[in-house]
């Protein structure tokens, strides 16, 4: 008995030491020992240079032997695989930045890694380079968060592909649900500013149909559709709600001119065109919006035609061009709010504290069917005079379209207030 109480207590002190340690080579790390046996286990490695019948030789592999809810850590190199995640767990990298992990499927892919199950999915440093429709995929009712990861699409179709989107268009129960948090999204488009682009139509992240989603802190360049497009169902029914929090967007040349975050209905609508009812909280909260590259494809910074919430406190500078063009969606302007496509107005909705500077034709600009007059005081329009067009100043311009109700913009902000605690602009 008092030996069975020893071997107790020298295990638990090695356990002890073990945790606090710091983490070793791991190349060296074999296959923790927290069951035996393969499938079921609570923790699995990938480890390719492990020789342990317990370690995954492959990322697949190791979901295949983890249990639901179990941990998939995966040490560095790179992992020539297309993964479909049919459990809920988390998917990690482990081994320090400076030695990533890296999922790279040869070949064209319907998705690098797609997800396939409503349990809880967390991906986290990883890192996905890809040719083909998209980096990371779920379909449904899923609930994925993805953490410190970078996407990155390499030669993507010159048809429409997204590098990270979330879908749940069929009318069913449950909901999708979707975050983004601190990571890094490159389409790897060469730019080129023609009226034929020769780049595809490829989008950031999409989020679509009956979802909720909070995206937030991320890094996204380089796209040829929208850098964050947030859409109802197919039907133009259902509920979509998300939080579009601190992200930092430019190079984003959507081809169809929409806009480099698009709240609304893809293009085109559906014929015949059922009813709009969708409904939804989308707040665009904090962004900074550039077109460093200056160029014409970029018609406004923020499209939103559909849905209620908040933009506020984004700085939206010299986003618009002189060269912009309108299309069958939007006039060039820094912010666009209302629909010309015959769709309700969007709202209840506000529009402050926000730097809008530098932007060519219109800093905001309201839409013929936004006939209730928006809340769009406090915001810094370039100048201290304020803003130009229906406003009193020299700065980026409030341009109303026939038909609509001139926005509420006095009193404005006297200096930049995005970045500032700002409660009023007085």
């Amino acid at each position: 008995m008092h030996a069975r109480c020893t071997q107790f207590l020298v295990l638990f002190g090695i356990i002890t030491l073990a945790a606090c340690a710091d983490r070793p080579d791991p190349a060296l790390i074999g296959a923790p020992s927290f069951a035996a046996g393969g499938v079921g286990r609570p923790t699995v490695l990938v480890n390719p240079k492990a020789n342990d019948n317990g370690t995954a030789k492959t990322i697949e592999e190791g979901i295949d032997m983890v249990a639901s809810g179990g941990q998939v850590l995966v040490t560095p190199g790179t992992y020539d695989e297309a993964i479909v995640i049919d459990k809920g767990l988390a998917l990690e990298a482990i081994g320090g930045e400076s030695e990533p992990v890296i999922v790279a499927p040869s070949g064209s892919v319907n998705a690098a890694i797609r997800v396939a199950t409503p349990d809880a999915v967390a991906i986290r440093g990883l890192t996905v380079r890809y040719t083909g429709v998209r980096g990371i995929f779920g379909d449904g009712a899923v609930d994925v968060t993805i953490e410190r990861s970078s996407v990155v699409a390499v030669n993507p179709p010159l048809g429409g592909s997204t590098l990270i989107s979330i879908l749940h268009d069929a009318a069913t129960t449950g909901r999708g649900h979707l975050v983004v948090r601190g990571s890094v999204l490159d389409g790897s488009l060469p730019f080129e500013d023609s009226p034929t682009p020769p780049f595809p139509q490829l989008f950031g992240i999409t989020v679509a149909g009956d979802v909720d989603a909070r995206l937030e802190g991320n890094v996204i360049r380089r796209t040829g559709g929208a850098c964050v497009f947030v859409r109802p169902r197919l039907d133009l029914g259902g509920e979509t709600n998300a939080d579009i929090l601190g992200n930092d967007l430019d190079e984003c040349y959507p081809i169809g001119r929409a806009g480099s975050i698009l709240v609304g209905p893809g293009a085109p609508l559906p014929s015949p065109r059922p009813p709009f009812t969708a409904t939804g909280v989308v707040n665009v909260v904090g962004n900074t919006i550039r077109n460093s590259n200056g160029s014409c494809l970029t018609s406004s910074a923020i499209n939103y035609e559909s849905f209620e919430g908040r933009i506020e406190r984004n700085r939206v500078l010299g986003v618009v061009q002189s060269c912009a063009l309108a299309s069958g969606r939007v006039v060039p302007a820094g912010i666009w709010v209302g629909s010309l496509r015959g769709l309700p107005s969007a709202g209840p909705i506000s529009v402050r504290f926000n730097d809008i500077a530098g932007n060519a034709q219109a800093g905001l600009r309201v839409a013929p069917n936004m006939t209730t007059a928006i809340d769009a005081s406090c915001n810094w329009w370039g100048s201290a005079s304020g803003p130009s067009g229906a406003g009193p100043g020299s700065g980026d311009a409030v341009v109303v379209e026939a038909g609509a109700a001139t926005p509420a913009f006095l009193p404005f902000a006297l200096a930049q207030v995005a970045e500032t605690n700002a409660s009023s602009c007085e």
